[in-house]
């Protein structure tokens, strides 16, 4: 049985509760919670292959519009495995075995994090402080359909709100073209209040690819990395992957993991505070303790109900640093597309 959507009518009077209550606590309209939908049968997973297109464009001090690009290639199986190829990293994502592997094509090098059993989230929501679910997105507008790459998708916008203790609240816009019979985002669009564009697209999509199995697996020879060695970061803080973009496909609920990261070596950072918001039906738990250079969020999609499907819901985490000098924030964005 796949995730069942709510009707029209039961869409009205749920709105609220949606948007405050624990998920793990909501029962369809067939009296299943998010927990039971784990266990349902497998739904059917397109199988592609497609070019990866980002492009961030920053205002810098000096008034100047500064525009990085990159080209990645993603493949998907009929299992809902992924394989992303960015330069010499290659990102491998399992949503069975629910294991993220990156590798470094340079140096032979790979680091593997597990999301494990399902967290108990009953004991997660009594840490209010850490974890929040609160409505952070508007009402989709929705935009009517379009064609991309001669894929046809359904556009939606919505504006993503946070607000933190008095701070003034910091919205972002996001523009999402879903193309369903495809299970892909075939365009995003991310204008936060900065004035930052974030935008990813894909071309060249082809189905009914046959995969080699060993894309979704280490290579021999590669390495285990250690993990004290972490990557050199801009300081002082720095979310990634921001965006992190998780997808559920029918009981293949996603998960992955956002880590903010400091440039320790330089700037003796260290995370000294963090929270995540989240909508319904996302959740998050941590794997990593206060105090060290970094500090890692699993979020995952707990299988709760959605108004209808093709489904976005979002996330937020943020993290604060602090150095005997200094202290700064940084926050970022999660965005869960749910297909049928």
């Amino acid at each position: 049985m796949r995730r069942r959507t709510l009707t029209a009518a039961f869409m009205v009077g749920m709105a609220g509760i949606l948007a405050a209550a624990p998920t793990n606590a909501i029962a369809g309209p067939d009296g299943q919670t998010g927990a039971d939908r784990v266990h349902a049968k497998q739904s059917n997973i397109v199988a592609l292959s497609a070019v990866e297109r980002i492009s961030r464009s920053v205002s810098g001090v000096d008034g100047q519009t500064h525009v990085t690009q990159e080209t990645n290639r993603l493949y998907r199986d009929g299992q809902g495995r992924t394989r992303l190829e960015s330069g010499s990293t290659v990102t491998i994502t399992d949503p069975v075995a629910r294991t993220t592997v990156r590798l470094d094509t340079k140096t032979g090098v790979f680091t593997k994090s597990a999301g494990g059993q399902r967290p108990d989230e009953s004991r997660a929501m009594a840490e209010p402080a850490t974890v929040e679910q609160r409505q952070l997105s508007s009402a989709p507008r929705h935009l009517g359909t379009a064609r991309f790459d001669g894929v046809l998708a359904e556009g939606t916008a919505r504006t993503v709100t946070l607000r933190r203790d008095n701070a003034a609240p910091v919205a972002s816009e996001v523009t999402t073209w879903l193309a369903t019979e495809l299970q892909l985002a075939m365009h995003t669009k991310i204008v936060d209040a900065s004035g930052t564009v974030y935008e990813k697209a894909y071309t060249d999509v082809r189905t009914g690819v046959a995969l080699a199995a060993d894309l979704f697996t280490v290579p021999p020879g590669y390495r285990a990395a250690d993990p004290a060695a972490v990557a050199a970061v801009d300081c002082p803080l720095t979310a990634v992957p921001n965006p992190l973009f998780l997808d559920s496909f029918g009981p293949f609920l996603a998960f992955g993991s956002q880590v903010g990261v400091t440039d320790f070596p330089n700037a003796a950072c260290l995370i000294v505070n963090t929270a995540a918001y989240v909508e319904s039906p996302l959740w998050a738990f941590t794997t990593t303790p206060l105090g060290l250079p970094f500090f890692e969020w699993v979020f995952f999609d707990t299988g709760g109900p959605v108004p209808f499907l093709p489904w976005t819901a979002f996330g937020l985490s943020c993290y604060q640093a602090a150095n005997l000098e200094d202290t700064t924030e940084g926050c970022g964005l999660v965005v869960l597309n749910i297909w049928p």
